[in-house]
């Protein structure tokens, strides 16, 4: 037999000389051994030290900051890595209030990464007020999740968000352009228009003396921060917000609807009307008053163009029909009439257009003589691009793809009437054979026949 060592006599009982395993017990004699750990001891002791190896390791964890990555940086191995990332939030926040979804992106100057947060995180970021908004610095840590054509990362504890809210700067509307997105700036002006395009958005159009902006209230800032008050073209609002772009001009987002605060003080200053000579393509988007002399007014798709001269220049006055059947006296804008106007300045096709946003944004001076009579039988082709008025009976309406087009007969003659489309749908009674009607229109010649044109639904007048 091999030698005996003592870690085998340490195994066996010392009364009877039986293998003893663990045991601190014989289990064939009774008798008790001496000097031996008891299994117990070690398995409470193992627990402990596992214990407090975990506390050691959360303790360091703790100690050691949060990694900051860009967006750049990140890669695929990353994935649900607890990071950091800095940036400036640079679109607008998707909200589900009743699953308690919150979402937003944070552009870091490298890329852009989807921050979002899920019901108890986005339930305690309300209850402390930590409302993101557009514009704003913001330190966000969490569990990253690389997709393959976005990077997201799931805030799950509120305090692991940073927000700062940059101080606005005061500014004139006019001088704001696309480079200023992400400024945080203070308007002063007066609601030209209110606009619900759809359901959940509203947009404010604010004027002051340097030009127009827009201002978009949409259904999440609502649900996060309060009902939109009642607003009304005319009244003069003080609104702070982020200036964002859509379609690559700019317009101004709020943080919350307390942003967009009433006040009386006017802000629209009563300019002197410019000289038409002074007005150039460099300063399209401002805001500018003219007055002149309606030289000549055309229809187009959409409303009415009157051409205004001063004695100094021209410029063509864009009225939209919304704009120009909301006058008190849409006739009395005619050939002839003395205006006073104001509106953005812009420019179609190389030609200044002059754009008032609402009715009273154009003032008559004087009205429009009345048109004289003719008769069709005193017209002729070098008429043409006269504007006439006259009186007799309508023959049978025949439509085409751009309008409608019926004889009207005086007694003296007959002219083809031809309405396009846009003055034809507006008409409030759609045009039958043997109406007793007045018109007045642009004489124009077609093919040698001579044709009058009618400008707008005002031009066309059925008598009883």
């Amino acid at each position: 037999m091999g030698e005996t060592t003592d870690a085998t006599l340490a195994a066996r009982c010392g009364s009877c000389g039986r293998f003893l395993g663990p045991y601190t017990t014989c289990p064939y004699c009774g008798a008790r051994v001496g000097g031996r750990v008891s299994l117990k001891v070690v398995k409470i002791a193992a627990v402990v030290l596992a214990v407090v190896g975990l506390i050691g390791l959360w303790w360091a964890g703790r100690q050691l900051p949060i990694p900051l990555l860009t967006v750049e940086e990140t890669q695929g191995t990353m994935n649900m890595a607890y990071v950091r990332v800095r940036g400036r939030i640079s679109r607008s926040l998707t909200y589900d209030p009743n699953g308690g979804y919150l979402a937003f992106w944070v552009d870091d100057g490298t890329g852009e990464v989807r921050i979002s947060s899920y019901r108890d995180v986005t339930a305690a970021l309300l209850a402390a007020g930590k409302i993101p908004a557009p514009g704003d610095r913001v330190e966000v840590a969490g569990t990253l999740r690389i997709r393959e054509d976005f990077v997201a990362l799931t805030l799950n504890a509120a305090e692991h968000l940073q927000l700062e809210r940059p101080e606005p700067v005061a500014v004139k509307i006019g001088t704001l352009t696309a480079l200023d997105e992400g400024l945080r700036v203070r308007l002063e002006g007066e609601v030209r228009r209110v606009l619900v395009p759809y359901e959940g958005l509203t947009i404010l159009t604010l004027q002051d003396d340097t030009g127009a902006i827009s201002v978009a209230v949409d259904e999440t800032l609502t649900t996060l921060t309060g009902a939109l008050p009642e607003v009304v073209e005319g009244q003069t609002l003080v609104v702070t917000g982020t200036v964002t772009l859509y379609r690559d001009e700019p317009q101004l987002t709020p943080a919350s609807v307390a942003d967009i605060a009433l006040t009386a003080a006017p802000v629209v200053e009563e300019t002197p009307p410019r000289a038409l000579n002074t007005l150039s393509a460099d300063e399209a988007g401002a805001w500018v008053r003219a007055s002149g002399r309606v030289v000549a007014l055309t229809g187009f798709k959409g409303g009415v163009k009157a051409t205004l001269d001063d004695g100094t220049g021209q410029v063509e006055v864009l009225l939209w029909q919304r704009v120009y059947d909301a006058l008190p006296e849409p006739t009395a804008v005619d050939v002839g009439a003395e205006l006073e106007v104001q509106g953005e300045l812009s420019v179609y096709q190389g030609v200044l257009e002059l754009e008032p946003a609402q009715p009273g944004d154009v003032s008559v001076r004087t009205a429009a003589p009345e048109i004289p009579w003719v008769e069709i039988a005193s017209l002729a082709a070098q008429d043409a691009g006269r504007v006439v008025r006259l009186r007799g009976v309508t023959g049978i309406p025949e439509t085409f793809s751009a309008g409608v087009k019926l004889a009207l007969d005086d007694g003296t003659g007959v002219i083809t009437v031809l309405l396009w489309s846009n003055v034809a749908d507006a008409l409030p009674r759609p045009p039958e054979a043997g109406m007793l009607v007045e018109v007045v229109g642009e004489v124009s010649v077609y093919r040698d026949e001579l044709e009058l044109l009618p400008r707008s639904l005002h031009d066309w007048r059925p008598e009883p």
